[in-house]
């Protein structure tokens, strides 16, 4: 057993017992990981308030190899990311960024390219205008299938290579990219795609975070890269599709 320090973001949390919780964290140096806080749920507890989801925390806990949970010791503030719970449609996309990353990341493999894009993409989120909360969702997603190995190619046929005129493109999840009407087969699946949203996926692809509110990408477009984005996920991890909070989106705000 050995005290381990690290930076991390809260995914969620279930009560354990009377008192206790058991979190999941994305940590800075050792992937997602589970800890279980003793005494949380104590008035007095000295963990209380520390481990609420989105936080941006810095823990101390004890890694044992012959156990998946391991023992919380410490955790203290460093960004809370308030803003994000007291705005339903903020909430609610922060809430499907997190999902997603807890569903496709299984292992604890560090990765601090994505932790810092977690990071950043929650803090930008509590900030960013309106407007921007959507195309911001997609940004994470799209970065997100892009470190993971699953980037999407949008340039070229994937098949040939050759760029695509057409007004309308064909997209195939299974492959990975668009393809041109000369590589298409018939006894294969397809989503289209507008010429327009492929050159806006192709900017979310490129543009930094900060700058995504200088870009307008309209709503009939982040539906075609959403279809797009989640289906490839889907067909290559099978978790792309059966998000809670997507399915909150669509229904309470009017997304997808």
């Amino acid at each position: 057993m050995s005290i381990t320090k690290t930076e991390a973001i809260v995914l969620k949390s279930l009560k354990f017992g009377d008192t206790s919780k058991i979190v999941t964290l994305y940590t800075k140096d050792y992937g997602k990981i589970k800890v279980i806080a003793k005494g949380i749920r104590k008035p007095k507890s000295r963990l209380a308030g520390t481990l609420e989801t989105f936080f941006h925390i810095h823990i101390v806990f004890y890694k044992k190899l012959t156990t998946e949970i391991y023992l919380l010791s410490q955790a203290e503030i460093i960004k809370p990311f308030q803003k994000l719970t007291k705005d339903l449609s903020r909430y609610a996309f922060a809430s499907g960024a997190l999902e997603l990353l807890d569903k496709l990341i299984t292992g604890e493999e560090p990765n601090p390219e994505l932790f810092e894009l977690t990071k950043n993409t929650l803090s930008f989120m509590g900030s960013c205008p309106q407007k921007s909360l959507e195309k911001s969702f997609w940004f994470y997603v799209l970065t997100l299938a892009d470190i993971l190995g699953y980037k999407p190619k949008f340039d070229r046929c994937i098949s040939c290579n050759k760029t695509i005129p057409d007004k309308f493109i064909l997209f195939s999840p299974e492959k990975g990219g668009i393809v041109c009407q000369k590589c298409a087969r018939q006894d294969q699946a397809y989503l289209r795609l507008s010429k327009d949203s492929v050159r806006s996926a192709l900017k979310l692809q490129s543009i930094e975070l900060d700058k995504l509110d200088s870009y307008n990408i309209p709503k009939e477009q982040l539906r075609e890269i959403s279809n797009v984005v989640l289906n490839l996920l889907d067909y290559h991890t099978g978790r792309g599709r059966d998000l809670k909070s997507l399915e909150f989106l669509e229904g309470e705000l009017g997304v997808g």
